[in-house]
């Protein structure tokens, strides 16, 4: 098994070097230190914070720059998200009239910050809320807000309900929501049972209910939710889950996942096809582990190897613990170690790699469309014969052959996904390759 996978990232690299699908591609340091990186943007704006406090936002204009910071001498909890056009961030800011940290936004055009509140107008230790999720369009947060000091609810923001409380399935339980999706109808995170255990919950238009396996048995917390509310993704024991409305649950499993050796998933794409996360030894340093790649259609790969394998240049930077993907799944970003040994925050643009325009070769005069697509692909070509079409999964397995092609190949059987499709003309030789996406 080794063998064949060491032979499939060599023959997808040499593909996509002899091609130069990914000549942007490329892996960036955004900061040495430690940063939490909690959200990306299509067009490449991450947000993230520091322990002690300091918010930033970072893009390859501008690099790293100062937002805020708290101002009661409490450390930061919860995530620092931004919109998906940049322009909005949540964040947990202290409110100065009351020296409490809330949730709270800021606007990138005016560089303000709104306090939003919580539950209680007073907190403990120096927080009354905390944003843990955001919509792409930055219209609504989620995340946790105060009751009592032992005791906090997941809550809801929105500028029209202002902090709404989402109460806990479980009397005198706390719960959280960590993420939300595209029209704020799907909020997903955790939920205290009885005995303490902290269990995966969804809210579905304000309904909280468990996340269950197939046999009906509680998995852990959840951490994001795709554009559509349909899939959510979390942390089992010991390995991370991927949840659908349609297929139930699915575990993203690692050779050497146990007890000791945990995972969790991290980020999702809109569409709810890629999926970001890591596995480390437990107990151990977040750095101690390797951060992963996932599709359906091409399971779990190291994401060090996954980039290794386009040709992008990692430059000694071990991308130990992703934390975001954007919402087109083309840019992630997160912290790990440099050549050093120094912790790093990172940022890796897949935009040119991934990208769904049509490639035309001259001497063929060959196209395909409609990329993306979901059932039927179409092949716009001249008069040479295609003798045979091979389509190809991220990590270099072929999944599908086709003898005798004319104008069009079925997709359908394909799940959701990024392939390569791969024309054969005269004497089985490649003449012509493509990337696409699978709706």
């Amino acid at each position: 098994m080794k063998n064949i996978y060491k032979i499939s990232l060599k023959v997808l690299a040499a593909y996509f070097l002899f091609n130069c699908f990914y000549s942007n591609a490329q892996l960036t340091v955004m900061a040495v230190g430690n940063y939490t990186v909690g959200g990306v943007s299509d067009n490449g704006v991450v947000s993230m914070h520091t322990g002690g406090g300091g918010i930033f936002k970072w893009d390859a204009v501008n690099g790293l720059v100062s937002i805020g910071s708290l101002t009661n001498g409490y450390p930061q909890a919860g995530r620092t998200l931004v919109s998906n056009d940049g322009m909005k961030i949540g964040s947990t800011m202290t409110n100065g009239a009351t020296n409490f940290n809330e949730i709270s936004t800021y606007d990138v055009a005016t560089s303000t910050w709104t306090n939003q509140g919580g539950l209680v107008s007073t907190g403990w230790d120096g927080s009354v809320s905390s944003t843990w999720g955001m919509t792409p369009a930055g219209n609504t947060l989620v995340g946790l807000g105060w009751l009592t000091g032992a005791t906090a609810h997941a809550v809801k923001w929105t500028p029209q309900g202002g902090v709404v409380d989402l109460g806990s399935m479980v009397a005198e339980r706390s719960s959280r929501a960590n993420a939300v999706n595209t029209d704020g109808t799907v909020i997903v995170g955790w939920q205290d049972e009885i005995d303490g255990t902290r269990s995966g919950a969804k809210w579905v238009n304000g309904v909280e209910s468990f996340i269950t396996d197939t046999s009906g048995n509680n998995v852990g917390e959840a951490g994001a939710v795709s554009a559509d509310g349909n899939t959510i993704i979390g942390s089992a024991m010991p390995n991370p889950y991927v949840w659908n409305s349609t297929s139930g649950l699915t575990y993203i499993i690692h050779p050497n996942s146990s007890a000791f050796f945990r995972g969790g998933a991290t980020g999702i794409s809109a569409d709810g096809g890629t999926v970001i996360g890591f596995f480390r030894p437990f107990p151990g340093p977040p750095m101690a582990g390797e951060g992963f790649i996932w599709t359906m259609a091409g399971g779990r790969v190291n994401l060090n190897d996954f980039s290794v394998s386009l040709g992008i240049a990692t430059n000694g930077v071990t991308m130990s613990l992703p934390l975001a993907i954007s919402q087109d799944g083309k840019k992630i970003a997160g912290i790990g170690t440099n050549s050093s040994g120094q912790v790093v925050a990172f940022y890796l643009d897949l935009t040119q790699y991934l990208s769904a325009n049509d490639i035309v070769k001259a001497e063929h005069d060959i196209s395909i469309y409609p990329n993306p697509v979901k059932d039927i692909l179409y092949i716009k070509k001249g008069k040479e014969k295609i003798e045979k079409a091979e389509i190809y999964n991220m990590v270099g397995q072929k999944v599908r052959t086709f003898s005798s092609v004319e104008s069009q190949i079925d997709v359908s059987s394909l799940s959701k996904g990024n392939y390569v499709l791969n024309l054969l003309f005269v004497k089985g030789e490649v003449s012509q390759s493509f990337t696409f996406i699978r709706q």
